[in-house]
């Protein structure tokens, strides 16, 4: 009897921080959704900035007077894998088929920054702001 009153307990106790506090029960995995489409401002580390539109399957980026259309496949809520479609920028056409892992970490309102993993295993960061809905 003693067992089920601490279970009973504990389950109230739960439900008193979660009333109180709900942002202590959430993951970033809920705000996560908020990111899986719009138009969005992306600067990495590595110095590129540029903007693009997620649409449901795939986003566009523009840079200068480049482009590139990458298809987006999630993998949880708070992750996707990108293949590179199509671009007229020079510099990156032979990585057409290639793919990027990303995480979304650091999740705020209106942004997050990411880990990226691509095919040579060579990782990098973006901070990626969300701009306004599609």
């Amino acid at each position: 009897m003693k067992y089920w009153t601490v279970i009973f307990f504990f389950l109230a106790l739960i439900q008193v921080v979660d009333a109180a506090h709900p942002k202590l029960m959430k993951s970033d995995n809920n705000k996560c959704s908020h990111f899986q489409s719009g138009i969005f401002d992306n600067k990495c580390q590595s110095g590129h900035n540029s903007q693009f539109k997620r649409f449901a399957t795939y986003q566009v980026q523009e840079y200068n007077s480049m482009y590139l259309k990458e298809k987006i496949v999630w993998n949880g809520p708070c992750s996707f894998t990108l293949t590179l479609m199509e671009t007229n920028d020079p510099e990156i056409s032979d990585f057409i088929g290639g793919t990027i892992k990303v995480k979304m970490v650091k999740v705020e309102k209106n942004k997050y920054q990411t880990q990226e993993l691509g095919n040579s295993g060579k990782t990098s960061s973006c901070i990626e702001t969300k701009l306004g809905e599609l």
